[in-house]
């Protein structure tokens, strides 16, 4: 009866994302252990892990990674044997590694012990490139991690289990993508899930591939400015018009052509953010979309579960962590909703700069989790996040704004009290294992 319930009103979460160390032992640049002060290395300890075993007979996935390397932690495997004893049979146990410390023996134990799903961090398959992207790691480790679990997989035999790769995708690594498509293909993986760059820091703006206008907003601004060339009119020429930075043809025409586009977008209910719009590049997003139309091709052709995030940000948000009835806990013990605040950083997404404070339930080592799931607080909050009535601030022009670029947020230009506006996960431009 219990499986009619949305996963937000069960009396248990669905999905578990544990965090077993937030601890690593590579310095990845677009790694939000790199931003600001820092995040810093703790361990799950074996108590914390036995406060979350009442909620296993009723997960449908358990997540045993975060912001580290879960390979540091010495009683992985200890982890996954337990868990694998109280979970159901169908129930799928997973996580996310560098490779770095996977060799032959260590991915015979992990399989040993019940791990169905294994993920790759490989950026590039380019050697250089790669160690670009990933301070202290290199091809020759994802590649030895990669045979590892190949060699083990047959090993074990009929045991469920896969691995496969994730992708960050930035101007950096767009024409890797294929490569790697190439490279999970080629050393028997089943999966590549891709994600998005997320800008820790104002350097990092520049790598972000995606277009930053949401896409029913960009659609409709697309077939304005085809029809705005049709008549000589260069929009990108907007701000030095209006602002009166230089010689521009046309200025008058210019300005009450984008402003009157403007003013429609808004008319129909869709968020608009006048810089991003003027600056919009056709060239880039066609390259963007080409791109992803090929290697979905190739995926195709090679057999390979290719999972690509959006081309710019959807109107039609849905959070998965939320909608699955997903928990995350901290290796402090500490519970969270979702992938966003698990922790606390800084954005710079969309070029704003916006602080973001971990959003916590309560800890497991104080009370139940099946308890901190059950509260009042919880249960309201994930009813709050599905009617989707927060704001799209990545896409407003009003800045700055007092209500999400502070500490200490209380509540959004609507009222809601969920920090919710700012999320890149729910608008499809981020995605994790899951």
């Amino acid at each position: 009866m219990t499986a009619n319930i949305l996963p937000i009103e069960r009396p248990w979460p669905s999905r578990l994302f544990v965090e077993v160390t937030s601890a690593c032992n590579l310095r990845c640049a677009m790694c939000v252990k790199q931003s600001g002060p820092g995040i810093a290395d703790d361990y799950l300890t074996g108590a914390t892990f036995e406060m979350l075993i009442p909620a296993f007979p009723s997960l449908e996935t358990l997540i045993l990674n975060g912001v580290g390397e879960p390979l540091l932690h010495p009683g992985l495997e200890e982890f996954v044997r337990t868990a694998r004893y109280h979970l159901s049979e169908s129930a799928s146990i997973g996580f996310q590694t560098n490779g770095t410390l996977l060799d032959y023996e260590r991915a015979c134990s992990l399989l040993d012990a019940g791990t169905n799903v294994i993920s790759l961090s490989v950026d590039a398959a380019d050697p250089a490139l790669f160690r670009a992207m990933r301070a202290g790691g290199e091809a020759d480790d994802v590649n030895r991690a990669a045979d590892s679990l190949e060699r083990a997989k047959k090993k074990v035999g009929g045991r469920r289990f896969r691995w496969g790769a994730e992708l960050v995708l930035s101007e950096e690594t767009l024409n890797e993508l294929p490569r790697v498509i190439e490279w999970v293909a080629g050393r028997g993986g089943e999966f590549l899930l891709v994600t998005h760059i997320m800008p820790y820091s104002k350097d990092a703006v520049s790598s972000v591939a995606y277009d930053p206008n949401a896409d029913e907003t960009l659609a409709l601004f697309r077939r304005r400015r085809e029809e705005a060339g049709e008549q000589g009119l260069d929009l990108s020429e907007y701000y030095r018009a209006k602002w009166h930075i230089g010689p521009v043809k046309r200025r008058e025409e210019i300005i009450a052509f984008l402003e009157n586009v403007v003013a429609e977008i808004s008319k129909q209910g869709l968020p608009q953010h006048i810089p991003n719009l003027a600056s919009y590049d056709e060239a880039r997003f066609l390259r963007l979309e080409q791109l992803f139309r090929e290697s979905r091709a190739l995926a195709g052709s090679k057999c390979v579960d290719l999972r690509l995030p959006a081309l710019s940000p959807k109107i039609k948000r849905r959070c998965d962590f939320i909608e699955e009835g997903s928990a995350f806990i901290s290796a402090r013990g500490t519970v969270h909703p979702c992938y966003f605040l698990w922790h606390s950083f800084t954005s710079h997404a969309d070029g704003r700069v916006r602080p973001v404070d971990a959003l916590s339930f309560g800890s497991v080592n104080d009370r139940p989790l099946l308890e901190i799931w059950n509260s009042r607080e919880f249960l309201e909050y994930r009813r709050e996040v599905v009617r989707y009535s927060f704001p799209y601030c990545g896409n407003c022009s009003l800045s700055p704004c007092d209500y999400i670029e502070r500490h200490d947020f209380e509540r959004d230009c609507l009222g809601n009290r969920i920090p919710c506006g700012s999320c890149p996960w729910s608008l499809g431009v981020l995605q994790c294992l899951r």
